[in-house]
């Protein structure tokens, strides 16, 4: 292995250990098989749920605190009341809390699933999990698993609804994945388990077989099988920078990475390949709500970052209510979010001035972010749920730069940093630094063991007849 890499793979295992000390049967009034559902209805979209079945308090859960019973029922009656029949419910991943008994990891995924088949008996319902959901540790599922097959019995029913995803029973349990078709004429969803593709990824309960390669294969044999087809793609962990990190855990000396490089590069020039239809990612795991886009120029792919509702991370339980039209684009999002005890449209994309989710709109509110301190004021209010915001003037670039730059490199560059790979120019610094410390401080003890052998030969010598 070259010095560069090496020293690069400790610098990531260093970055990584530092962040895991830091706290992701058809109703009877349905369509027929193939019908097409009216998307007159706006979609409900949420994610990072979160929940502790046996998380106590008769008052839903506060800032700190991930999703207890009483958050969840005051959640689904919001859900139900703004929007009691939506077409289609999207759900981001980490349904699970963050610190809960392996022995409840498929029990609470099946009370998670009727507890929703309740509220939406018409809906259908596209998921996909995340790093939490599993009963092995946090990103530590390993595929085919035993839980794998439990998630896609609980959750069938909903994802089939009205025949929309008949492969799912037998693709679901050997990886997360799955295709399904949308209510909206010539448009489908491919659902991916990227968690995989994270550097922090271990197979804990499987060795050490790592199934990331067959999700990216999985992936490309979905776009052969359909070729420009109109598609969207769901994952929990979005592609490139990890902004929160970054800015407030290396301090911005690191350069944080959401997924292995190699993994990134692969699944970003992908997505991007014209033929293969792509016109929107859908991803979460940040718990905020937020937009990033893929590539250069128009012709990349837009995403949306989906909001949490667990408010673990400080940010206000939030869901997202969402216009499709029929030309297959998001045309209205609004963030819907609870503060103070009660829940309320926090605003969307008009309140961004942006007439859509697409890589257009994405790019001018770029434009505008860059300059307009009023508008970043007004983001960073929605990115945090209203709450108290994680943007602020000093570090807004980096949440800036991560919306349009994935790799380490254009990030860095993008901030105006020097450096190398993953390590800033202020980081390069510091560790040049503390390498040539560390060298002098070698030298002085190298010369105090000299000068101690020294004496204690020359006191031996003098003791000598």
């Amino acid at each position: 292995m070259r010095v560069s890499n090496l020293v690069r793979t400790c610098v990531v295992s260093l970055v990584l250990a530092a962040l895991a000390m830091f706290p992701s049967a058809a109703n009877s009034a349905a369509p027929k098989a193939g019908a097409a559902v009216s998307t007159s209805a706006p979609w409900i979209a949420l994610s990072d749920l979160h929940y502790g079945p046996s998380f106590g308090g008769s008052e839903p859960s506060v800032y700190g605190e991930d999703t207890n019973p009483a958050l969840l029922r005051s959640f689904l009656d919001e859900l139900h009341r703004v929007d009691p029949d939506p077409p289609v419910v999207v759900l981001g991943g980490d349904f699970l809390a963050h610190v809960i008994d392996p022995k409840l990891a498929v029990p609470t995924i099946r009370s998670i699933a009727r507890q929703f088949d309740r509220a939406f008996p018409n809906a259908q319902f596209v998921f996909v999990l995340g790093n939490e959901d599993s009963n092995c540790g946090d990103y530590a599922m390993p595929a085919g698993s035993s839980f794998l097959r439990e998630v896609a019995s609980a959750w069938a029913p909903l994802v089939n609804r009205h025949n929309a995803a008949p492969g799912f029973a037998h693709t679901f349990p050997a990886d997360g994945f799955f295709v399904a078709r949308l209510p909206v004429a010539g448009l489908r969803a491919v659902a991916i388990d990227d968690v995989f593709w994270s550097p922090r990824y271990r197979n804990a309960c499987a060795g050490a077989l790592r199934p990331g390669a067959e999700t990216q294969r999985d992936l490309d044999a979905a776009f052969r099988a359909q070729p420009a087809a109109h598609t969207w793609v769901f994952a929990h962990i979005p592609p490139g920078i990890d902004a929160y990190s970054t800015a407030h855990i290396t301090h911005g000396l690191v350069v944080v990475p959401f997924l292995d490089q190699r993994a990134k590069d692969a699944f970003v020039q992908s997505v991007a390949e014209p033929s293969h239809g792509v016109s929107l990612i859908v991803a979460a795991h940040t718990h905020k709500f937020a937009f990033r886009v893929t590539g250069d120029g128009n012709d990349a792919v837009p995403m949306l970052l989906v909001p949490s509702v667990s408010p673990i991370f400080h940010n206000a339980p939030s869901f997202l209510i969402v216009h499709v039209d029929a030309g297959r684009t998001i045309v209205s999002v609004d963030d819907w979010t609870r503060l103070n005890g009660a829940w309320a449209d926090r605003g969307g994309l008009q309140t961004l001035g942006m007439p859509d989710v697409s890589t257009r709109s994405i790019l001018a509110l770029q434009r505008r972010l860059a300059s307009d301190t009023t508008l970043r004021d007004t983001f960073a209010r929605l990115y945090n749920g209203d709450a108290k915001p994680e943007i602020t003037a000093q570090n807004w670039r980096v949440y800036w730069c991560a919306a349009t730059d994935l790799s380490a490199t254009a990030f860095r560059a993008c901030m105006a940093e020097g450096g190398y790979s993953i390590l800033t120019g202020r980081a390069v610094k510091l560790l040049a630094v503390f390498v040539v410390a560390t060298l002098a401080l070698a030298g002085v003890l190298v010369k105090v063991a000299r000068d101690r052998g020294k004496r204690s030969r020359l006191e031996r010598e003098s003791r000598t007849p």
